[in-house]
């Protein structure tokens, strides 16, 4: 809804009316940070990542205040489709190499009007390249720990026919002894326009890994050597595929419909103490109308998805197979020149049927609901104010592993209340954006035991809040000298029940980052960034009775050098060799850790052919 949309070249236009904190990281973003993936380029916008198996992929993000359940409460797109998970495993942000991004958008606040289900703290909209004028080009990069990898890109066009292909091959030892990781991804796109404003586009992703799980230490082993293991056995192989099409046409002179259709598969088996198998198909549909009736907005539409989850342990089996509907619209009138109102609403149900338990008919069901108001008051500085209403479902696994009684989760509910401004001037801009998100029925696992859950459940918690304010700043101090920084406060606590007051674990109350990019000359740019993630509660201790975990800075370096076709980048993470933790967590009245990575180096080199 508000504030206004980025007009930006992409390939799948934003939906945005939308109206939470919007920031973009943009590939020169990227190229200039020398970051070596995704979940690296997100944390310049102050997004929290637990890491638990320490390859940079299969890491939670989490986006205000959200803890062991953050990776069920932020919504991640690609090129606007969800690929999010029926379970409660998290995206493969190594799915996505970044020679294949364009830009990313991520919205901060709660956007299930537009998204639907898990738009709650924020949403991450990774847009893939449909333009590249790189006809040819061949990147490798080697460095600590074994790494090492390459990749090529390919593009061409014949007639109005637009192709793109992007294959890499990678592998690390990684930081911890038993966490190899490789990994084979092939990636292309097809984009013809076939009349007037009207464009057919199909992307698809294929891609195999092999991690090793290294698994916990305890504070004892920690102590003695961070990087080892604790098992030689646990490890996870899997294939999986996603195919998306896209269409537009336009429908006179004030209206356009877009039709995606996509489906994502995994196929995967392991062992994690003991063997299991795992696999999800998803299929996606999404047709929506954009257009004007005057000068005021509107979107509309209708998204339906198919999920299928089968896990095979030596704990049985376990199938599930979900189907979500949502029918959504959204508003955007304009009351004057400088005072614009919007408006929307969303209904949505989810269909489980889960072969586990005896009740495997369950029915969740959820509306959300938006309005707010943006005011231009000079062409430099703005202000919004809103209410958004956010909701998300239960996962397949959620419901397999509920507590005693319970027959299925309920549907978790919403609303968000937030303020903000921004300063665009010259060469800065400021944003100052101020919160509070009000949860009840929040779906979280509770390590409670009972005779008839001796590893604790998933449960409806008692009402929740966080309360927060977020500040950016980007400033072109010279012409060679450009300046950026993002704080993020925020204050998540259980609001009533036995935990009332207690903090929500695994949450930082502070994320800071700070970089600055000095461009030496036509050849040479220099960057670098200091990141604070400030102190928390481990996972799982609900009761705060764990001494707190300390807050930590990290900072990386990045020289980089460019001249016609060749480019050469030296990166270096975690530069004064700072020890910490990815991830805390509370077991059986113990503290179990996953050390994060000591310093490491890598350096890439990338040739343009004509």
């Amino acid at each position: 809804m508000i504030p206004t949309v980025i007009v930006s070249p992409e390939k799948f236009p934003s939906n945005t009316l939308t109206s939470g904190s919007e920031s973009v990281i943009t590939r020169q973003d990227i190229v200039l940070s020398g970051a070596n993936s995704l979940s690296q380029a997100l944390q310049d916008l102050g997004v929290q990542l637990q890491d638990t198996i320490g390859n940079g992929g299969t890491v939670a993000l989490s986006m205000r205040g959200f803890g062991g359940n953050a990776v069920s409460n932020t919504l991640l797109l690609v090129n606007g489709m969800p690929i999010t998970n029926p379970d409660m495993m998290p995206p493969d942000l190594n799915a996505i190499p970044l020679q294949d991004i364009q830009f990313v958008e991520v919205i901060a606040g709660s956007e299930s009007v537009l998204y639907g289900d898990q738009a709650v703290g924020g949403v991450v909209n990774i847009i893939t390249r449909e333009m590249n004028k790189e006809k040819f080009a061949v990147s490798c990069s080697g460095g600590s720990y074994n790494s090492h990898n390459c990749g090529i890109t390919a593009n061409n066009s014949i007639h109005n026919l637009i192709m793109g292909i992007n294959a890499f091959t990678s592998h690390s030892d990684n930081y911890r002894e038993q966490n190899n990781y490789d990994q084979n991804h092939l990636s292309g796109h097809f984009a013809y326009p076939y009349a007037t404003d009207s464009r057919l586009l199909f992307d698809y992703q294929l891609g195999n890994e092999r991690m090793q799980y290294p698994g916990a230490l305890s504070s004892e082993q920690v102590g003695q050597n961070r990087r080892q293991a604790t098992n030689d056995t646990d490890f996870f192989w899997d294939w999986s595929g996603l195919y998306h099409l896209h269409d537009e046409q336009q429908l006179g002179a004030n209206w356009q419909l877009m039709t995606d259709i996509m489906r994502r598969e995994m196929h995967g088996n392991g062992v994690l103490t003991s063997p299991f198998n795992q696999s999800r198909l998803t299929y996606f549909i999404k047709p929506q109308l954009k257009g004007l009736i005057g000068k005021t907005q509107l979107i509309s539409g209708i998204d339906v998805a198919n999920d299928h989850y089968h896990l095979t342990s030596v704990f049985g089996a376990e199938d599930d197979s979900q189907q979500k509907y949502g029918l959504f619209a959204v508003v955007n009138h304009p009351i004057t020149d400088h005072l614009t109102f919007s408006v929307g609403a969303r209904g949505a149900q989810q269909n489980n049927q889960l072969l586990s338990l005896q009740n495997s008919n369950m029915i969740n069901r959820a509306f959300a609901a938006t309005v707010g108001i943006n005011y231009l008051i000079n062409q430099h500085l703005k202000v919004y104010l809103r209410r958004a209403g956010s909701f998300r479902f239960p996962k397949a696994d959620e419901n397999a592993a509920a507590g005693s009684g319970v027959t299925a989760l309920r549907t978790q509910r919403g609303a968000a209340y937030e303020t903000g401004v921004s300063w665009d001037c010259l060469r800065t801009l400021t944003k100052l954006n101020i919160y509070q998100l009000n949860l009840r029925d929040e779906i979280a696992f509770d390590p409670t035991q009972t005779p008839q859950q001796p590893f604790g459940s998933n449960v409806n918690l008692a009402p929740t809040i966080r309360r927060g304010f977020s500040v950016s700043e980007k400033y072109q101090a010279t012409s060679k000298l450009a300046l950026n920084g993002q704080y993020n406060y925020v204050n998540a606590r259980f609001q009533s029940g036995i935990y009332s007051g207690n903090r929500i674990p695994s949450v930082a109350e502070n994320i800071l980052h700070a970089g600055a990019d000095y461009k030496v000359n036509d050849q040479w740019n220099v960057y670098g960034e200091a990141l604070y993630t400030g102190n928390q509660f481990a996972a799982n201790d609900f009761a705060n009775v764990t001494r707190i975990v300390g807050g930590y800075t990290v900072y990386n370096f990045n020289l980089r050098y460019h001249i016609k076709h060749f480019s050469a980048a030296f990166h270096v993470n975690n530069l004064l060799n700072k020890y910490y933790n990815f991830y805390t967590v509370l077991q059986s009245n113990a503290e179990f850790y996953y050390p994060a990575p000591g310093r490491n180096l890598l350096l890439t080199l990338k040739y343009v052919f004509d």
